[in-house]
């Protein structure tokens, strides 16, 4: 099963995290493995404990606010020194209480109509939400919520990359109907703006190229697709 998926700016190789204890290496072109990292060892330690497993994690923009996301429905800020890599605990927050937060990713602005800090998080209650980050010690707002099928697995979402000057600003994430979703999160009715299907499986994870031209999608089955951007006639 393939977790996680991570993009690189050269766009010619893609990263994945499955249930094996590895990381590989992907060429996009020819869909062969060029590397394949294996998990070290469990790390051990800590001082800074959260209620329950912890799903997912994102850092601000700066490197010194972190938050974690836990399987009991809790968001955790921290602040994080990075000099000497020490966490303190900050603000315990509650968005879904008894359901699982399973991805979370923080931007500074959306796009030009949307500059306010915020943040995308999946949650195991058929919901993907759109926060604002209100405080310097990372309070969320609920600001959006857009429906998707998402109970049992570990669904992720991305902001799409190229914000400046894009006419609306839109999210992409997975779901467990083996569809991609797309949506604007200015738009009032109907934001769901694309939806992909191909996949035999439910989709955990999708990630961009930096200049959108392709998206890579992942599902329960091990199945990555790379999608191409369809150029406009002239």
């Amino acid at each position: 099963m393939v977790k996680i998926l991570c993009g690189q700016l050269s766009n010619d190789s893609i990263l994945s995290v499955s249930l094996d204890g590895t990381s590989r290496l992907w060429n996009v072109a020819s869909g062969q493995c060029m590397r394949v990292i294996p998990d070290p060892g469990a790390a051990q330690g800590g001082t800074s404990k959260v209620l329950g497993r912890v799903m997912c994690l994102t850092f601000d923009t700066t490197g010194h606010l972190l938050w974690t996301g836990d399987d009991k429905g809790f968001i955790f800020s921290f602040f994080f020194d990075l000099a000497s890599g020490k966490i303190i605990k900050s603000k315990r927050i509650t968005v879904c209480e008894g359901h699982p937060v399973t991805s979370m990713s923080a931007r500074t602005w959306i796009s030009r109509e949307a500059r306010d800090p915020s943040m995308l998080v999946n949650l195991g209650v058929n919901a993907l939400c759109l926060f604002k980050i209100i405080t310097e010690d990372g309070s969320l707002q609920l600001k959006r919520r857009f429906p998707i099928k998402h109970r049992f697995q570990c669904v992720r979402s991305t902001f799409c990359p190229l914000m400046s000057f894009r006419q609306g600003a839109c999210v992409v994430t997975g779901s467990e109907d083996m569809c991609v979703y797309f949506f604007d999160v200015e738009r009032e009715s109907k934001p769901c703006v694309n939806k992909l299907q191909g996949h035999s499986g439910p989709v955990l994870d999708v990630c961009f190229n930096a200049d959108e031209s392709m998206l890579a999608s992942c599902d329960v089955n091990g199945t990555i697709i790379i999608w191409k951007r369809e150029q406009k006639q002239p």
